[in-house]
């Protein structure tokens, strides 16, 4: 009888160990992901402050969303840089979207469809 306590006390503690481990996982997979989204409501803000910026021309104050500021400068030259970015995207965007409009076009002809003025 006591050998059979002593095992169902071991295998509590195993249990116990697997569930502890398992909690563990999970938390720090909550933490990875609180962090995530904190970083792209930052970064949202941040893009959201920048546009207000380039459509005034100037800097804008906090509106008051209660999302905290990343602490980055929204000065005219980081702008400046943001917006050679998103130029590049943008291009790239336009390249793609040719690539696109290609494909279709060679998938209209081979089947014999008449082009709508696309």
């Amino acid at each position: 009888m006591i050998e059979f306590i002593q095992k169902q006390i071991e295998a509590s503690e195993r249990l116990f160990e697997v569930m502890r481990k398992d909690h563990n996982d999970r938390m720090a997979e909550m933490e990875h992901w609180a962090r995530t989204t904190q970083s792209l409501i930052e970064k949202l803000h941040e893009r959201d402050m920048t546009i207000s910026m380039l459509r005034t021309g100037k800097n804008v104050p906090d509106t008051g969303t209660n999302v905290p500021t990343t602490g980055e400068d929204v000065s005219f030259e980081n702008a400046e840089r943001r917006m050679k970015i998103m130029e590049k995207q943008v291009e790239a965007l336009v390249e793609q979207v040719k690539h696109l409009k290609d494909e279709n076009e060679a998938l209209r002809l081979d089947l014999g469809l008449k082009d709508r003025g696309l």
